[in-house]
């Protein structure tokens, strides 16, 4: 499959605009953890185990654009004093049994096949975010128990009750936890942008698909060096 851009050159149908006001605009960095972003924790080494070709492009894409992009938008929205918001993906309780079912039976299937424990609660060592781009104080983090960030948290409250109306989006998969938070962030009327080059999944067929498909019909796709300029017009 080619970059989604060239297929998004063909497209005919309007495609989504808005204007993005900073002061009303927070970053959300999602499930940068330990356990699915870091090779030597978690998933990692499930990835590195079941699927050695995809762990490594996915990993060196982490380590090698995603990172190092996340860190100068961090450093942009800082300096600029726009929120930053962290989402984490995890259950609350050390048995998982917080997790919807559907999550538990998968997780326990793939520890059942591997021999490797998937599921990492809030206050492991897995379940935190990287050093890296760890949040400073006045940084929200907030765990969610389900992919999207808004089906198994409090995050809408929190943004409305921050009167944010944009997110600028970021993290991992991009065709599974970033793709349906910033689907359901537009379906509950946020503004949204996905950031093309701070985003990873585990091939660049399914990256690719999962921004098409967002452009097209739900929000705007943005590089690091778009998101900047934005922010700092």
């Amino acid at each position: 499959m080619s970059d989604w851009r060239e297929k998004m050159a063909s497209w005919r149908l309007p495609v989504p605009d808005f204007r993005v006001d900073p002061g009303r605009s927070a970053f959300l960095i999602v499930d940068m953890q330990y356990m699915d972003a870091h090779t030597d924790h978690g998933l990692g080494r499930v990835f590195a185990k079941v699927d050695p070709d995809r762990a490594a492009y996915y990993f060196g894409r982490l380590r090698d654009t995603v990172i190092p992009n996340i860190r100068r938008i961090l450093d942009t929205v800082r300096s600029g004093r726009i929120r930053v918001i962290y989402l984490t993906l995890g259950p609350e309780l050390p048995d998982g049994s917080d997790l919807s079912p559907n999550f538990r039976r998968r997780y326990r299937t793939e520890e059942d096949l591997l021999g490797i424990r998937v599921t990492y609660p809030k206050g492991t060592r897995e379940h935190g975010i990287l050093e890296e781009i760890a949040p400073r104080d006045g940084e929200l983090v907030v765990n969610k128990t389900a992919n999207s960030g808004f089906n198994a948290s409090n995050l809408d409250r929190v943004l409305r009750n921050l009167e944010i109306d944009t997110l600028i989006v970021s993290g991992v998969g991009t065709d599974v936890c970033v793709d349906t938070t910033a689907r359901d962030a537009v379906d509950r009327g946020y503004n949204c942008i996905v950031v093309d080059d701070a985003c990873a999944t585990l091939d660049q067929e399914s990256h690719d698909a999962a921004l098409l498909t967002f452009a097209k019909w739900f929000g705007k796709v943005a590089t690091t060096r778009d998101v900047i300029a934005l922010l700092t017009a």
